[in-house]
């Protein structure tokens, strides 16, 4: 009887197989890895992947990590919409930090140390064939699902999304893209996390957060979901933009706003209009021109809609005497922001001993553990009586 293979000799003989299935040369394996030492050690089996290199290699190949790690692991889609190696390796340092994110909500929530959600196992997005409707009525049923009126702003978007279950964390990401969200499968229980890029302006980082959600209400199948600033023509797509635009602006509320204004006859006026829809209910300047051209197509003329849509943002704000308001939305651009919510948990845990400082350092301090350390200290902790890492 054939002694039992080790996970090392499965990974190569997994690897190797999707090499040939895929006709992937040396070169461009070589090139996704990094370095020959890498690409020989993996190709030969001498070790197991890093979590880095299981989520470039998952991520080109479109398995699983769990399937290239040969360990009892989570399902996590790896299907990244992306083309290239580069494409890859831009996001791959994000994406293999929110795994992280992923093991340490599970894991806190494992010992109890979960945070209060609201339900939406029961809310039901539409599945109407056509995308723009389909987004729509998805954002119509959520506000009536959440108790939101068709004009109320949602104000704490990010502190919404978190209350349904699903940690939401500002960070760099590359100038391409806005947004990812990825999924877990654990069992039954499919898990998300949703990282925003903190370069992108206030209302930019809100409207990705909404197209984001639209994601996990959709369950779009195994992917993680990289959405770029020239995005793929792709049905998941245009459903969460439709789906983003309504539910942060429902045509009622774009209703409510031309009212209030009344006639709109100067490029004065479009810029009062804009600026306060964009304050208002925090959506992106593109969104806001797309709504008023299917609301009020025949209420302003076309020079002043185009006026709106090349007039840079902070000039709009700065004609409609919003620049302060603009300038403190915008006061945290490029700065990072942890999720609160498993912040919250993962300190939970610690306080009870039941992680280790490692864990906390992987949510506050991306990985730092000194860091985390040091934010602790300063909050007031007694970190002489923490035992746990």
């Amino acid at each position: 009887m054939a002694a039992t293979s080790t996970r090392e000799e499965r990974f190569k003989r997994t690897l190797n197989t999707l090499v040939t299935r895929e006709g992937v040369t040396p070169e461009t394996l070589l090139d996704l890895l990094g370095s020959k030492e890498a690409y020989a050690a993996l190709i030969s089996g001498t070790r197991l992947p890093s979590t880095y290199e299981a989520t470039l290699l998952s991520a080109f190949f479109g398995v699983a990590p769990g399937l290239l790690l040969q360990g009892d692991e989570p399902s996590m889609g790896v299907s990244l919409r992306l083309g290239t190696v580069e494409g890859i390796h831009d996001v791959s340092d994000a994406v293999s930090h929110a795994t992280q994110l992923l093991a340490t909500d599970r894991l806190t929530r494992e010992w109890g140390c979960t945070r209060p959600i609201i339900d939406v196992t029961s809310f039901a997005p539409s599945k109407i064939w056509h995308d723009r409707y389909a987004g729509e009525r998805t954002a119509a049923r959520l506000r009536a699902y959440l108790d939101f009126s068709e004009t109320e702003p949602i104000e704490d978007l990010t502190g919404l999304v978190e209350s349904l279950g699903i940690p939401v964390e500002y960070r760099k990401l590359p100038d391409q893209v806005h947004g990812i969200s990825i999924p877990e499968k654990w069992g039954d229980r499919v898990s998300w996390v949703v990282i925003v890029n903190s370069n992108d302006v206030w209302s930019r980082q809100r409207f990705t957060l909404a197209h984001e959600l639209c994601h996990v209400l959709q369950n779009d199948p195994g992917q993680v979901i990289v959405d770029r600033a020239k995005m793929q023509d792709l049905r998941p797509e245009r459903i969460a933009n439709s789906f983003a635009r309504h539910f942060l602006l429902p045509e009622e509320a774009i209703s409510a706003k031309l009212e209030e204004f009344g006639e709109i006859s100067t490029d004065a006026q479009a810029a009062a209009l804009v600026a306060a829809i964009i304050l208002t209910y925090g959506v992106s300047r593109d969104a806001t021109m797309i709504a008023l051209g299917e609301v009020a197509e025949d209420d302003i003329a076309a020079p002043l809609m185009e006026f709106c849509q090349t007039t840079p943002v902070g000039e709009l704000m700065r004609i409609s005497g919003n620049s302060a308001v603009w300038e403190e939305l915008n006061s945290t651009r490029g700065e990072s922001f942890p999720s609160e919510r498993l912040s919250q948990q993962v300190l939970d845990a610690y306080a009870e001993q039941l992680v280790s400082l490692q864990a906390v350092a992987d949510v506050i301090a991306d990985g730092s553990v000194e860091d985390a350390r040091l934010q602790l200290r300063e909050a007031g902790w007694d970190m002489d009586q923490q035992v746990i890492g």
